[in-house]
């Protein structure tokens, strides 16, 4: 798969998460991404802990396929920087807020003065406008004031739970890019130059799509798992390990009580008029499922179940996940060399390819174009390390980018 078609051309003014976020996914998708660097210290990214050689481990994920161009926005020159990226690029990316794109004149109202054809994308951290708008975003805050973070109680202190991770500044990121694509679509159907915008506190927000939705019309709550019942539910087995059950459905159901030998009694129980029956009015019979479970590992009640079409699922963890047979064979991951150290990261998980690279289209080759979506991605970049390269990409004199 040709996953370096140099289009959009895109220049990325952000750092920390949402806008290299946002460029890692075109980056993948075939773009050609030219990232603007501060020269002393680049982006912050750069230097989070733990790291891999003298650089942080996050920098391989967020950076890789653009190129480095550093570059002070204290240079005199630096007016006339902007102005090239503007009339080079068919997108650019700006992570600060509104009032700090405007000192450092990469505005929308600039940039596209320069380029009228230009999209635009603003990612904020509150928005526009509001009482937050000009809130410091950082990080975790975006999720707290959207109510996606989970507190528990540690002798009286309010603590986040450790396996929790932030959503907005990750999904801000995705649904940039999703509306810069819609943003080209626009600007070559003659629309002419677009501006998108994506704040983290709304993609947090809009997270919570099925809370919100049913909250804002029946001023009740969704629901949660650990509620369903005795046929949706997670159950311990003999090695300790975790599977989830899910036999909602009546021929599903069947089949769970034959696999697990439970009596006829138990096979014959349930409420069918609906669809499906959750088990929840059923006393007795979640402990019932789970002495069965226990006399056998997870693993093997995975295959026994699966042979048989009923619906169920390991609980596994991320490193489980990504060091599955199953993320092989999706290339999920992906390995790149940096100064002689293999560097793993995740891939985008979405490919993109040309009809024309294909042949009869059958699902195995499909599969195969898929798999080695990332083939093709250069590692992250050194701090600076295509400077001379991009001024010359921009059709500007080698300058003393440094003030």
């Amino acid at each position: 798969m040709n996953s370096r078609l140099g289009f959009p051309r895109v220049v990325d003014f952000s750092v920390h998460f949402s806008g290299p976020i946002a460029s890692r996914h075109l980056a993948q998708m075939g773009a050609d991404v030219l990232k603007v660097e501060a020269p002393r210290h680049g982006d912050g990214n750069r230097w989070d802990s733990p790291r891999i050689g003298d650089v942080s481990a996050l920098h391989f994920y967020l950076n890789a396929g653009a190129r480095s161009l550093v570059f002070d926005g204290r240079s005199p020159h630096w007016r006339e920087l902007v102005e090239a990226c503007a009339r080079w690029a068919d997108v650019v990316i700006v992570g600060n807020t509104p009032a700090r794109a405007v000192r450092l004149g990469i505005d929308p109202a600039t940039m596209l003065g320069y380029a009228p054809e230009l999209v635009y994308c603003a990612i904020t951290g509150y928005g526009l406008d509001g009482p937050w708008r000009d809130l410091p975003a950082h990080g975790l805050n975006t999720d707290a004031y959207a109510g996606t973070v989970p507190l528990v109680d540690d002798n009286g202190t309010p603590v986040v739970p450790g396996e929790f991770r932030s959503a907005g500044t990750t999904l801000a990121g995705v649904e940039a890019a999703l509306g810069i694509f819609a943003g080209l679509a626009r600007q070559r159907a003659g629309f002419g130059g677009q501006f998108v915008h994506v704040s983290a506190w709304e993609s947090a927000l809009a997270w919570q799509w099925r809370d919100t939705t049913i909250y804002a019309n029946t001023g009740q709550s969704w629901l949660r798992y650990r509620d369903l019942g005795s046929r949706y539910a997670v159950y311990r087995c003999a090695d300790e390990k975790a599977l989830l059950v899910c036999p909602i459905e009546h021929r599903f159901w069947e089949a769970f009580c034959d696999v697990l030998e439970l009596p006829e009694a138990t096979r014959a129980r349930g409420d069918w008029s609906h669809g499906v029956d959750y088990g929840s009015d059923h006393a007795g019979e979640a402990a019932e499922i789970q002495e069965r479970m226990r006399l056998r590992p997870r693993d093997e009640w995975e295959r026994m179940l699966s042979a048989e079409d009923v619906p169920v699922a390991p609980i596994l963890d991320w490193r489980e996940a990504m060091n599955s047979e199953h993320a092989q064979a999706n290339g999920a991951m992906n390995t790149v060399d940096y100064q002689g150290t293999p560097v793993t990261v995740p891939n985008v998980p979405v490919s993109v390819t040309s009809a024309a690279e294909l042949g009869d289209l059958s699902l195995p080759e499909l599969a195969e174009a898929h798999r080695h979506k990332g083939d093709h991605m250069p590692t992250a970049p050194r701090l600076g390390e295509h400077t001379d390269e991009a001024l010359k990409t921009l059709g500007m004199p080698e300058h003393d980018t440094v003030s």
